[in-house]
C-alpha cells in the first residue's frame, strides 16, 4: 500500500492575501483574477487527467507545472504542493504509481476549492 491511500482530503481552503498584496489591494483585479482561474483550471485539470490515464508524462510534468502558480495565486498551498509533486515526479519519471493516486485525491477536491472562490469573489463583488 503507497503513503497516499489513506491520507487526509488536501486542503482547499483559499488566501487570498498575496493576491491582495500584489494588487494593492484593488477587488477588481482579485475579481478577474479568481474568474480567470475558474475559467481555465476545469480546463487543465481535464487535460491533467487526460495526460494520466495515457501515461504521458512530459504532458503530465508540463500541464502540472503550467497549474501550479494559479493555485499558489489562489493561496491553496496545499493543492499547489500537490500539483508540484505530481509535476515532479512526472518530470523525474519516478514513483509513477503514485501521480493517478494524488491526482484523484486533489481532484475529488477541485469543486469545493471552486465553490470557495465563487464565494470569496461574491463576498468582494458585494463589498463596497
Amino acid at each position: 500500500m503507497t503513503e497516499y491511500a489513506n491520507q487526509a482530503p488536501i486542503d482547499v481552503n483559499i488566501d487570498l492575501s498575496y493576491l491582495n498584496e500584489v494588487s494593492s489591494g484593488s477587488r477588481e483585479f482579485i475579481v478577474e483574477m479568481i474568474d480567470m482561474f475558474l475559467e481555465q483550471t476545469p480546463v487543465y485539470f481535464e487535460q491533467l487527467n487526460e495526460a494520466i490515464q495515457a501515461q504521458d508524462w512530459l504532458v503530465v510534468a508540463h500541464l502540472a507545472h503550467k497549474v501550479k502558480p494559479t493555485l499558489a495565486f489562489m493561496g491553496t498551498h496545499s493543492a499547489k504542493d500537490k500539483i508540484a509533486e505530481i509535476e515532479h515526479k512526472a518530470r523525474n519519471q519516478e514513483k509513477l504509481e503514485e501521480i493517478n493516486l494524488i491526482f484523484n485525491q486533489l481532484y475529488s477536491q477541485k469543486q469545493q476549492l471552486f465553490n470557495n472562490l465563487k464565494e470569496a469573489k461574491e463576498s468582494l463583488e458585494g463589498a463596497d
